[in-house]
């Protein structure tokens, strides 16, 4: 299957966020106001926690799969020097006319992270969120981010986790094994599933855990600083109905966030290439 065309098709139609915002027109000024609220305050609550943007001001960043714009403005509200790349050939666009309505004019353009077109040593920071899971080659693409750092330069990098509740429990067990698709789809079928856009595209999904996404950074030639989880959310833990309404009603968000710090669904990973 060409997944990298799965990819770039899926979510040239429907990017994502877009269902954050459904009482708005796509496009407009309110409905990426309204994305980028809801992002902070459920979604990705804590990524202002462990991603540093205010750290970049004046710094070169790339981010590989800007999508529609959404942390590329952060970075440019930070005053980072930015530039993004996206597979998929509307996002450009988008997240040009997207950041435009706040007289932000990074630039942006078509690109593939395991193919990366700049120099080596011209970027501080490569930043990549819930991106490269969907890459066919990801240690090519940490070779290539390798290769594009400076010495001394930062690649932080969102991946799904493997050992998560999300993973194991709601998407493998509930509805792979108890609801008896393992009948008629594969694994791997399965995993696409989680990012199928409206039943058009479907994208490679990989799963990776703590220490294959360190071995993956050691073996590009980083160092690794820091890796966290991150991410359970009352709706990522499927269970019958009754005991969803009940789990609704009487646990606090606030436990699912502490479970969350080890069998979250996002792998966060920092690392640094070497001064020498």
């Amino acid at each position: 299957m060409d997944y990298k065309g799965e990819s770039a098709r899926g979510w040239s139609t429907v990017p994502a966020g877009w269902s954050h915002a459904k009482e708005y027109e796509p496009g407009t000024k309110e409905f990426f106001e309204q994305v980028l609220a809801k992002r902070s305050t459920q979604e990705m609550p804590w990524l202002f926690e462990v991603i540093p943007f205010a750290q970049t001001r004046g710094q070169k960043v790339l981010e590989l799969g800007h999508g529609a714009g959404y942390d590329a403005y952060a970075f440019c509200q930070n005053g980072a020097d930015y530039t993004g790349i996206d597979i998929a050939p509307a996002n450009p666009a988008r997240l040009r006319a997207h950041l435009g309505f706040f007289d932000f004019h990074p630039n942006v353009m078509l690109g593939d992270a395991e193919n990366l077109m700049f120099p080596d040593g011209c970027f501080d920071v490569v930043f990549s969120n819930g991106v490269l899971h969907h890459t066919p080659d990801i240690g090519k693409a940490f070779r290539e981010t390798y290769r594009v750092l400076k010495p001394g330069g930062q690649f932080w990098v969102i991946v799904y986790h493997r050992d998560s509740v999300f993973h194991w429990w709601s998407w493998v067990f509930f509805r792979y094994i108890l609801l008896g698709n393992f009948r008629r789809q594969s694994y791997r079928d399965a995993l696409s599933d989680i990012e199928s856009v409206q039943g058009s595209a479907k994208p490679l999904v990989n799963v990776y855990s703590r220490r294959q996404v360190a071995a993956l950074l050691r073996a590009a030639g980083f160092v690794v600083d820091e890796i966290k989880i991150r991410k359970l959310e009352k709706q990522d833990v499927a269970s019958p109905g009754f005991v969803y309404r009940w789990a609704q009603k009487h646990i606090p968000q606030r436990w699912y966030d502490k479970v969350g710090e080890y069998f979250g669904w996002y792998i966060i990973a920092k690392g640094r290439k070497p001064l020498v």
